[in-house]
């Protein structure tokens, strides 16, 4: 083979890997260049002043005494001024010491926030009914929200969110699904009227 096949070949290889693109299913959580190695993902499920409790819906089987159960990653993170709560998020740390008890806190350094999907017509988006769902399910006592699903019902125009309570050692007993009307956000409407 000669210089210049090898070259052209290089070339080509270089073209191909610098201009791939990934496609995108809807309802898929975006890729981002990310800052340094993976962040903590996960829903944003409650907040107090300028911290966020971030929970995580992929858990990790652990066993006590010949039993298992799921954990959820959960933590809290400072220095978070602006995230609503059913947004899904990546949160990296400035690296300072961790608190341990669960659910764990750090101070974030950065925030990556995804746009949530709003489906063919849905008048709130996903974000939306999550926040509706966990604000139902204060009144049912749930004291650690994990979003496991998320489903909107164009014909009946409601949202299903399906969530359990990392708290509950009962995994039967800790699933619940709420129904949140798909209805245009109170701040949306009261805009509106002040234009």
């Amino acid at each position: 083979m000669s210089s210049r096949n090898i070259v052209l070949m290089m070339l080509i290889i270089l073209i191909l890997t610098g201009c791939s693109v990934q496609a995108q299913k809807e309802g898929q959580q975006p890729q981002t260049d990310a800052p340094r190695e993976k962040g903590f993902t996960g829903y944003v499920v409650d907040r107090k002043e300028d911290s966020i409790l971030v929970v995580n819906p992929e858990y990790e089987e652990i066993g006590t005494n010949g039993e298992t159960s799921k954990f959820y990653p959960a933590k809290w993170f400072s220095n978070v001024p602006d995230s609503q709560i059913g947004t899904y998020v990546e949160v990296w740390t400035d690296g300072g010491p961790e608190n341990e008890p669960y659910p764990g806190r750090a101070r974030a350094e950065s925030i990556a926030e995804y746009a949530a999907a709003t489906p063919d017509g849905a008048k709130i988006s996903e974000a939306d009914a999550i926040r509706g769902g966990i604000y139902l399910a204060v009144g049912k006592e749930i004291s650690l929200p994990v979003i496991e699903d998320v489903e909107f019902h164009a014909d009946k125009g409601i949202w299903t969110v399906r969530m359990r309570d990392a708290m509950s050692v009962d995994d039967n007993q800790a699933q619940i699904d709420l129904q949140v009307r798909d209805v245009e956000p109170v701040e949306s409407v009261q805009e509106q009227q002040s234009e």
